[in-house]
């Protein structure tokens, strides 16, 4: 007989994270960066990685390869299923607006900032308002 623990809740985070770059070629690189690391975390099976041994969380020769050609080095590999979550990602100029129900945004955040972006993170249940018209 198994007997599971865990924990679960029906609340959602409703995250909305938004990233102010100074140029919107920032803007459109780190979108795009985003896309390639998605791409790749996916092939990596990457949501995975924050449930194996320690020892066994580590990058793919493909994903490093992809970092490197990226300059990203800020990311861990338990971070890379953050990118394969349910999110949905805008860019209007200068801005990326993230929106997501999970709690750990933490690999959005640092390829923000990374790129000099200023950063916001709130919870739409708190500030609907906010979350459409963020700017």
């Amino acid at each position: 007989m198994k007997i599971w623990n865990g924990y679960g809740s029906e609340h959602s985070m409703n995250l909305v994270l938004i990233g102010r770059f100074k140029r919107a070629q920032d803007a459109e690189k780190v979108e795009k960066d985003i896309d390639k690391l998605s791409a790749q975390a996916s092939k990596d099976d990457s949501d995975s990685i924050p449930f194996a041994k320690p020892e066994n969380q580590r990058f793919s020769d493909d994903m490093l390869s992809l970092l490197y050609s990226l300059n990203v080095h800020s990311l861990a590999p338990s971070e890379l299923g953050q990118l394969v979550s349910d999110y949905r990602l805008e860019r209007e100029d200068g801005r990326i607006t993230v929106t997501t129900e999970e709690a750990d945004v933490s690999a959005f955040v640092k390829l923000f900032i990374d790129a000099g972006a200023k950063v916001e993170v709130f919870s739409a249940h708190d500030y609907p308002a906010d979350s459409g018209d963020a700017s």
